[in-house]
């Protein structure tokens, strides 16, 4: 029976660490000490004061693997969750997770919660470790004078108070084509869920070049809020949303680099919008300029720039509530390959009628014409 037991313990061994084999356990752990304000409101009696917290950016914890089809072709899945380790909450696969097919001459294809080419192309361009914290560039991008975060029907696909081109699509399908010789291009549709009315969906292709030292790439996004005309603003404002995108990076080491992203936003209202604001089309630009200077042989100095245009189309005061500059500037050092350590001073100023707020770490409850301000530390570990 002893002799029994042993080789039905060792049979499971074998089948569990077989099970295992392909499955990999992986994770980013970031926190900073922040102080954050936002002054300089219109209304001086909502300016925030000086504030102190931990912010766990983007920390997430995820679970990916594979399985070998044969003739090259492969079965892939992943769940990625993120994870606030100042606070202990976190929500279960709210990161890219999906299921799918990967074949070295016939591409990926994948379904599921999905970063589409104009996200993917936002955390290429940020010059932060990993595009998060007060510094990144989603504070401004395609926001639409920050209608992207507040209005009822694209709130709901927003992340916070990061934008809907910049947040994951649900409900998605997406193919990724091989590269070529440094190309390779992608095409994303995601499936609105109304059962009435017009069809809510999201639509995403775009185009990259990338070799060691140059990436350029071109993104097109449009997206429908299930909303027509005959809809209350409280359903949405919008109809529909499109998002052009480019950028480029130029990366003259591993430590030193510049790139530049322009984003274009507009938006098409509906009929009772169009009494509201006076025009039946939005229209925003914004753009960022960036760069990373290398510190001896593991440190660098970083620094962001950005501007939101106004939203042209409507009135006047429509009109500013678009323009903002964010201001970033910070120094990161490599203590190994997985352990940063990093500092940031990251400023949004704010026209007297907008209310742009961090990308991640946002103040909250920003009001027109404060100015959000803060200063971070903090490390980053992944595993």
């Amino acid at each position: 029976m002893k002799h029994a037991h042993t080789l039905l313990a060792a049979t499971l061994a074998g089948l569990s660490a077989t099970a295992l084999a392909d499955v990999t356990l992986y994770g980013a752990i970031d926190e900073t000490l922040e102080s954050v304000s936002a002054r300089g409101a219109a209304n001086s009696s909502k300016n925030i004061g000086q504030t102190t917290r931990i912010n766990s950016n983007s920390s997430l914890i995820g679970f990916k693997g594979s399985e070998d089809l044969g003739n090259g072709l492969k079965a892939i899945w992943q769940v990625e969750s993120g994870i606030a380790i100042d606070t202990g909450g976190g929500n279960f696969a709210t990161r890219d997770s999906f299921v799918g097919l990967t074949s070295p001459s016939a591409g990926t294809l994948q379904l599921g919660l999905l970063t589409s080419s104009a996200r993917a192309m936002g955390g290429i361009f940020d010059i932060n470790k990993a595009s998060t914290g007060i510094g990144m560039s989603a504070a401004l991008l395609g926001k639409l004078g920050n209608f992207a975060i507040t209005d009822p029907a694209l709130k709901t696909q927003a992340t916070g108070t990061i934008g809907l081109f910049d947040s994951r699509l649900r409900n998605s399908v997406q193919y990724v084509t091989p590269s070529f010789a440094g190309f390779s291009a992608s095409a994303l549709y995601g499936s609105g869920e109304n059962g009435s009315g017009p069809r809510a969906y999201n639509a995403n292709i775009g185009v990259k070049y990338e070799d060691s030292a140059l990436y350029a790439g071109l993104s097109y996004t449009r997206s429908t809020t299930g909303a027509d005309d005959s809809s209350a603003t409280s359903v949405s404002a919008f109809r529909k949303l499109s998002d052009l995108r480019a950028a480029a990076i130029y990366r003259f080491s591993a430590n030193t680099r510049i790139g530049l992203i322009y984003d274009r936003t507009e938006g098409d209202l509906t009929q009772a919008a169009s009494l509201v604001y006076g025009t039946r089309e939005l229209k925003q630009s914004v753009w960022y300029v960036n760069g990373a200077l290398g510190v001896g042989n593991h440190g660098r100095v970083i620094a962001q720039y950005g501007q939101s245009g106004k939203l042209s189309g409507g009135n006047s005061s429509l009109a500013d509530s678009g323009k903002a500059q964010h201001y970033a500037l910070g120094y990161e050092y490599d203590l190994s390959k997985r352990t940063l350590l990093k500092a940031m001073y990251s400023e949004i100023r704010n026209n007297s009628a907008a209310n742009y707020d961090f990308g991640i770490g946002a103040v909250g409850n920003v009001a027109a014409g404060a100015d959000p301000k803060g200063f971070a530390v903090g490390l980053r570990h992944t595993f």
